[in-house]
């Protein structure tokens, strides 16, 4: 993957991950809590693929 193409990828993730965090976060009435369990959810997905991504295009498994 391209940085380009993960820094769109990251940002497109983050983006929707925090407007469904903070839709729930507001339908439940809650602090905060869903905004950061799926930001974390979008940061640690995101840099997984990169490097699934990257060990399957070099050949590693």
């Amino acid at each position: 993957m391209k940085p380009t193409q993960f820094s769109g990828f990251l940002l497109v993730n983050l983006l929707v991950c925090l407007l469904i965090g903070y839709w729930l976060d507001t339908w439940f009435h809650t602090k905060p809590i869903f905004i950061v369990v799926l930001v974390l959810y979008a940061l640690i997905g995101s840099f997984l693929m990169l490097i699934l991504k990257d060990k399957k295009k070099n050949g590693r498994s």
